[in-house]
């Protein structure tokens, strides 16, 4: 019996890594993360796809009232409506998906550090993990929050927001033309306007999304 007292006494008086609850709390920690990771991913996703339906809708709503309407000013307007929602929803979609992205970051790095107590706990693992266990080991990846320089681009268009920004620029540039056109504007004058207005929202993504990296880097 004194023996087995002085054994729970000896457990409850271990500090750290050493005591015995450590390892509930790190895995508990763990799985809370990748937790909020899916469901930070699961956002993304779902506000993509409404983002895309949305977008869909409007470009065959578009070809049946051109259809409709002779491709008039009728359509000129309805275009100016729809494509003015679309890009709303786009631009809406770009900042909560680059607001997603530099999360995971963060919960990314408190996955490393509790792989470092892991090790800390049990050296011998070491050879055995795949991933990273030093809080910028995984930086280098563009989804986990590294920085998006004009070098990585082709990389940078591979992402949702990526993606999500490409489209929105293209929006724009569409918003622009059209309405150069209804104001009257002919073609020599709606095409460069809308490369133009497309070139500009696309640096202004770049831009915003360089500019959140530095203000929200993760600790």
């Amino acid at each position: 019996m004194s023996g087995d007292r002085g054994s729970g006494e000896t457990e409850r008086g271990r500090v750290g890594l050493e005591d015995p609850r450590a390892l509930d709390i790190l895995t508990t920690e763990h799985w809370s993360l990748l937790s909020t990771r899916t469901l930070g991913y699961q956002e993304m996703f779902g506000r993509t796809t409404v983002f895309v339906a949305t977008l869909t809708g409007a470009v065959v709503a578009l070809a049946l009232v051109a259809q409709a309407t002779g491709f008039g000013r009728e359509t000129l307007s309805v275009a100016l409506l729809l494509i003015a929602v679309v890009l709303f929803i786009g631009l809406t979609t770009f900042v909560r998906s680059v607001a997603i992205n530099y999360e995971d970051a963060r919960w990314i790095r408190g996955m490393n550090l509790l792989r470092q107590a892991y090790l800390r706990i049990v050296p011998e693992l070491e050879p055995f993990f795949v991933t990273g266990h030093e809080p910028e080991a995984d930086r280098s990846a563009l989804a986990y929050g590294s920085r998006q320089r004009f070098a990585a681009l082709a990389n940078s268009l591979t992402t949702t927001s990526g993606v999500v920004a490409v489209l929105n620029s293209v929006l724009a540039g569409s918003l622009a033309s059209d309405v150069a056109a209804l104001c009257g504007g002919g073609l020599s004058l709606d095409l460069p306007l809308g490369v133009a207005f497309s070139l500009v929202s696309a640096a202004l993504h770049v831009r915003y999304a360089a500019r959140f990296r530095r203000t929200h880097a993760p600790d």
